[in-house]
């Protein structure tokens, strides 16, 4: 018998394919004088990597520890510092112009964006464009950024071909960091079908990983249904399966005024970290078709008072609240703080809302009087 001399290397059949390289012996018959492999040095590796772990692993103790009493910013309170994030709205809306307003802002060094303090740290933004080319994109600019100087403007870098975009992006952050990414439009740097969540999901996963690799936000912008424009702003009127709304931890709705042509309201219709008041009413801004940039007016309109639709909540009792206290002599201001409004500008649009749908034979004349001398 050959016991004190088995053959080396692997003591099973080597034909029964490569799954046996799993079951290797215990035994280094390579290795003169040593028969079994050194027990006490790899246990002491074992535990060298286990110290490792223990020192980069993150505990709750540590996270109590780091105390982190608000989420960090870039766009105070509006836009998180890290992660993802959305804005979408219908066609002909200026969502693309709202985009390069604030892409413009941050590489500017501007200290505020529609009157949100900006945090930026490194005044980069990099603007992927996949429906205007580079001559669009220059005329846009030109008219969004006449004020500032073309060396002011060195932070803003765009990206016109998509081709490999996680690697291109990943690239350039590499080479200098970014605070914002903006990708116009999520659709377009998809290309797959709006309807199938968790290919959306599985779709978003590595740009949010290079979020977090790059300690930057991603904003990606969206469009939301076509019939969307007579319901409420809601998270649920994006043109996507539920996976494109769940991995975004802001959604903004930009929707246009019924109204009036120059104003847009900007919706805040998911927001992990913001309290509930930033998004039951929209901020209202105007919109210079001259340049084609936004200013915030300051007024803020309930969701309810932005649709056509018929009553179907309580904004006719409001309304009927409001004209009682109109015809007792109170202004604007007072009636909203009555009936739980935030701004005299939302009693004006509940006044043109009843005005619309009839409410009243002497709507028109209470609107106009309310106008003047009230706001």
């Amino acid at each position: 018998m050959n016991e004190h001399n088995p053959p080396p290397g692997n003591s099973l059949d080597k034909n029964k394919g490569e799954d046996n390289k799993t079951l290797q012996p215990v035994f280094d018959f390579e290795t003169p004088g040593i028969g079994v492999r050194d027990i006490k040095a790899e246990a002491h590796q074992l535990l060298k990597q286990d110290n490792e772990t223990a020192e980069t692993e993150i505990t709750g103790e540590y996270l109590l520890q780091v105390k982190i009493e608000q989420i960090p910013c870039l766009i105070e309170p509006l836009l998180q510092l890290i992660g993802l994030a959305c804005l979408a709205g219908s066609s002909d809306t200026g969502k693309s112009s709202l985009l390069r307003q604030l892409a413009i802002c941050i590489v500017t060094g501007d200290s505020k964006f529609l009157g949100f303090t900006i945090n930026a740290k490194h005044k980069s933004v990099i603007y992927v464009s996949t429906e205007d080319d580079q001559s669009a994109t220059s005329y846009l600019l030109n008219k969004q950024a006449s004020v500032y100087k073309p060396e002011q403007l060195k932070g803003l870098r765009f990206v016109f071909d998509t081709d490999n975009l996680l690697t291109e992006l990943d690239a350039r952050l590499t080479h200098k960091p970014a605070d914002l990414i903006i990708i116009d439009c999520f659709a377009d740097s998809y290309g797959g079908n709006l309807k199938e969540t968790q290919e959306i999901r599985t779709f978003l996963h590595p740009y949010q990983q290079l979020a977090a690799k790059h300690q930057c936000l991603i904003l990606f912008l969206h469009h939301t249904g076509k019939r969307t424009e007579n319901l409420e702003p809601s998270k649920n009127n994006l043109l996507s399966g539920q996976g494109f709304e769940a991995k975004m931890r802001l959604v903004i709705e930009l929707r246009a005024d019924q109204m009036n042509p120059n104003q847009r309201h900007l919706c805040i219709v998911k927001g992990n970290y913001l309290p509930t008041r930033y998004k039951k009413e929209s901020f209202v801004l105007q919109f210079d078709e001259q340049n084609f940039t936004f200013s915030n007016t300051g007024e803020s309109i309930p969701f309810e008072l932005l649709v056509r639709q018929p009553d179907t909540d309580n904004s006719k009792t409001k309304w009927e609240q409001a004209k009682e206290l109109k015809d007792k002599g109170q202004n604007y201001e007072q009636i909203a703080n009555a009936i739980g409004y935030n701004s005299k500008g939302s009693v004006t649009k509940l006044f043109d809302k009843a005005k619309r749908n009839g409410w009243g034979k002497d709507v028109s004349d209470n609107v106009s009087n309310g106008n003047e001398g009230n706001q």
